[in-house]
């Protein structure tokens, strides 16, 4: 008894105690429920917030994205590039008439602007086009760029062309092509495949102190009116081919037709065969070796005069090959040229070996050597040999932007007028701008070079 009545004591105390504390649990909750209400609504405003800013994001995107599209828009089309090179320097030459000092563009490199375009359908086809202007920098005018078929002086017209005005805007490469598994193919003005093994296998990659002048007068470096086809990489084994329609005349004879009109009267006049002709090589490359070989072809443009019942035929054949040894690249290059002419009264008007063996070497991540020695052998009986003997150095501000020194010089013998390239543009006086016969031309360059 006594037992019970303990335990009822014990539970009114607690059921006492339970009803004391009921006001201040039923406050707190109050406290909480207002306080998660408060913060729902915080967060609620918060992704109202969120997604307006995250709209406001998606528009300023679709615009700029539609921006970039349209060439109106501010922006460049999609797969658009522009690109170039500017050259400028002084030269100190002397090429038989005195020293001169010359404000030059392209000394280092040719100068330049191109407009690339590309468009893809699909993973494995690609259509594309490339138009590139020589530019001349010490005066802003166009620099002209030899071929197959030779570019008409201001208003004069082309025979290659009765339509056109003969001013050679874009007169470095200009085609359009179509590439994919089956490989490149491309229509239009673009490097000669012998001549694409030149840049490769020359330390000076056609420019400053290059020996090309001298690879050029027995060689060609590029097409017009051409078709180029370039094979897929296998194993690093790669093949060109290029066909020139030549001048695309309205002719039906060789010899008596006189090339080249100055009026749309006569433009399309011109030998028939003018210009006609292909080139083809074949390369490896693999790590730091490079080695190719290359074969051409075509009917020189000019005038047939009987006896002579063609154009002169240059054929050429050439070797070249670099390899990288990190601390140094060397190179080499071999070319032989023949110019032959059916019916003539001397045949072969041209038979010679060019060569030249180059280094390059760089240190300390800014500076690089370059150096070149080329001989032209002249196997004809007037025996009339050049040595080209090239030097530079380049100091690199970034990996665009650089400063050089060349110095080049070539020694002539019995009679002879080569001249050096003077740059990237092949600037240096030769027998037709007052070279001597016999001297040796010399030419220190100076300059700056930025690629864009």
């Amino acid at each position: 008894m006594k037992r019970t009545k303990l335990h009822f004591a014990l539970a009114g105390c607690f059921a006492a105690a339970a009803f004391a504390t009921t006001p201040a649990f039923a406050d707190a909750t109050d406290d909480l429920r207002a306080e998660l209400k408060a913060q729902r609504a915080r967060l609620e405003a918060l992704e109202k917030k969120l997604d307006a800013a995250t709209r406001e994001v998606a528009t300023v995107k679709e615009t700029a994205v539609k921006a970039a599209a349209s060439p109106s828009g501010g922006g460049l089309p999609k797969g658009f590039s522009i690109y170039g090179i500017a050259d400028a320097g002084v030269e100190f030459g002397d090429y038989g008439q005195g020293s001169k000092t010359r404000v030059q563009s392209g000394l280092g490199s040719a100068s330049r602007i191109g407009f690339k375009g590309e468009r893809k359908f699909g993973d494995d086809l690609a259509a594309y086009f490339q138009l590139e202007a020589g530019v001349s920098f010490d005066n802003g005018q166009n620099t002209g760029h030899s071929s197959n078929i030779s570019n008409p002086g201001p208003a004069t017209d082309s025979a290659a062309a009765p339509n056109t005005t003969g001013v050679a805007i874009f007169s470095r490469n200009t085609f359009v092509g179509l590439k994919g598994k089956f490989g490149d193919m491309r229509f239009g003005r673009d490097y000669a495949p012998i001549y694409s093994i030149t840049s490769p296998t020359d330390p000076f990659t056609i420019g400053g102190a290059t020996a090309f002048r001298l690879w050029s007068s027995a060689g060609v470096s590029r097409f017009d009116n051409g078709v180029f086809y370039s094979s897929p990489l296998l194993g690093g084994v790669q093949a060109k081919l290029a066909y020139s329609a030549g001048m695309e005349n309205n002719s039906t004879a060789n010899v008596g037709v006189t090339g080249g009109g100055a009026t749309n009267a006569n433009a399309g006049l011109g030998p028939k065969d003018e210009g006609k002709g292909w080139s083809g090589s074949l390369s490896y490359k693999q790590g730091g070796l490079f080695v190719a070989g290359g074969y051409l072809a075509f009917q020189r443009q000019g005038t047939v005069t009987a006896p002579a019942t063609e154009n002169i035929r240059r054929t050429s054949r050439n070797l070249g090959a670099s390899y990288d040894f990190k601390v140094a690249k060397v190179y080499g290059h071999y070319l032989h040229g023949e110019d032959t002419q059916s019916g003539a009264a001397t045949t072969k008007s041209l038979d010679r070996n060019i060569w030249w063996l180059g280094v390059a070497v760089p240190f300390q991540n800014k500076h690089t050597v370059r150096a070149v020695y080329a001989h032209l052998d002249d196997r004809l009986a007037t025996n009339r040999d050049s040595t080209h003997l090239g030097a530079g150095y380049e100091y690199a501000l970034d990996k665009e932007t650089d400063l050089y020194a060349y110095y080049a010089r070539v020694s002539n013998q019995n009679g002879g007028t080569n001249s050096l390239c003077a740059g990237g543009t092949c600037q240096g006086f030769d027998s037709g701008s007052g070279l001597p016969a016999n001297f040796s031309p010399k030419s220190l360059m100076l300059g700056a070079r930025y690629r864009f």
